[in-house]
């Protein structure tokens, strides 16, 4: 299976996927950009777009194309800055050792501006020995944790939020909307996820500084950060809940860094096999979306995966996409792929198929009313499972025969 900038946009015909959210994600593709597809909707279809361009983080990238529509949430988005970095700069005052994760730390990084990114929570890294007193600074900050998440499967404790009267009212780029702190203890979770990624706590050991807005801020090394982020994006694609922007931000990276002969260098001798190989899928992922150029390091990798994760790539890759309109367990099979384990297949199976936990929504820790919040993703989560329970047999069936061809 070839995978270059060749391959053509695939959301220019994408069963599934309603015409507004196809277009919007057709602009943003790197080899075959179509910007026109976007201007060219219907009022209706682009209402539609831009809601999802919100759920999916990516309102403000389109901004030249729907200006009229992001023009409120552009100037929103500049005030939220400010406070995000007024905030960075109160925890970088603080007793704590920690590094920033994601976010605007990043954006210089991934060829994205602070400007066009939507951050809504801040998340920060502390080994496992000092997470507990960094949550000690935190709450003598003023901070409390958001109840009912406890429970959870997570890499980071419960998250943290100063007490607000405010209330959700459908504006993602609400300048009052609080900021919820989230505090990792690991980069990765290979019990959970069954795959291993050898070598993510060196990440710790090679933290860097680097400044934003004026702020001198530890953060991760660049090769590492990329780590993180596709791991980041790899833990939400294989739990069947996809960010676009996640999967364009590492695009972005992609193309603009892929001549960068030293830095794939530096990645191949600082990252381990399996390390590499998760953050591969991702990369390919990435490609299979946005069209960008990939390092030819990166296709060395590629080429090392299991031919069912190819199979995967070749049937699936735009499946995550279009769960959000009909709920899909497509990625199961993806994951199912880098498995080499039985067991680990049939508990990874078993856990999708009949989950009895569910992972905590991306809103429930960035809004006061996090108990409406919270039941209205229940429900829509419960739908899902219930929805796709019956397309994931005629999934299977597709996915057998690709991969016994």
């Amino acid at each position: 299976m070839r995978y270059d900038a060749e391959l053509p946009n695939p959301w220019l015909n994408c069963p599934g996927l309603p015409a507004g959210a196809a277009a919007a994600l057709a602009a943003l593709h790197f080899a075959e950009p179509r910007p026109e597809t976007l201007a060219r909707l219907t009022d209706r279809d682009r209402l539609a777009a831009l809601d999802f361009c919100h759920h999916a983080g990516i309102a403000l990238l389109v901004r030249d194309v729907l200006p009229e529509a992001t023009a409120r949430d552009a100037a929103n988005n500049l005030l939220r800055l400010r406070t995000l970095e007024d905030t960075y700069r109160e925890f970088a005052r603080l007793p704590v050792d920690f590094v920033a994760l994601k976010g605007i730390t990043q954006c210089d990084l991934f060829g994205i501006r602070p400007e066009d990114r939507a951050q809504s929570d801040i998340d920060l890294y502390c080994p496992r020995e000092t997470v507990g007193a960094a949550h000690e600074a935190l709450l003598a900050a003023g901070y409390f944790p958001i109840a009912g998440l406890e429970a959870l499967p997570t890499d980071h404790l419960p998250a943290l939020m100063r007490p607000s009267g405010w209330k959700w009212r459908g504006d993602f780029f609400d300048p009052d909307m609080p900021l919820a702190v989230e505090l990792h203890f690991q980069f990765w979770n290979p019990s959970l996820e069954r795959l291993p990624a050898g070598g993510v706590d060196e990440f710790w050991t090679r933290r860097i500084r680097r400044a934003i807005a004026g702020l001198e801020l530890p953060v991760l090394a660049p090769q590492d950060a990329v780590a993180y982020a596709a791991l980041h994006l790899l833990k939400h694609v294989l739990h069947g809940d996809t960010r676009a922007f996640h999967v364009y931000e590492i695009a972005s990276f992609l193309h603009k860094h892929s001549e960068d002969d030293t830095f794939w260098s530096t990645w191949r001798t600082l990252h381990s096999e399996s390390l590499r190989r998760l953050q591969t899928v991702s990369f390919l992922l990435a490609e299979s979306w946005f069209g960008c150029r990939l390092a030819a390091a990166v296709r060395e990798q590629a080429a090392l995966l299991p031919a069912a994760t190819h199979a995967w790539f070749t049937a699936f890759a735009t499946a995550p996409a279009v769960q959000r309109f009909h709920p899909n367990k497509d990625d199961l099979w993806l994951h199912l792929s880098l498995l080499e384990s039985n067991r680990d297949k049939l508990q990874i199976a078993r856990r999708r198929l009949l989950p009895t936990t569910l992972p905590p929504p991306a809103r429930a820790t960035a809004t006061a009313s996090r108990q409406a919040v919270y039941v209205s993703w229940f429900l829509a989560r419960l739908r899902h499972h219930i929805v796709s329970f019956g397309a994931t047999f005629a999934s299977a069936i597709r996915w057998w025969r690709v991969t016994h061809r």
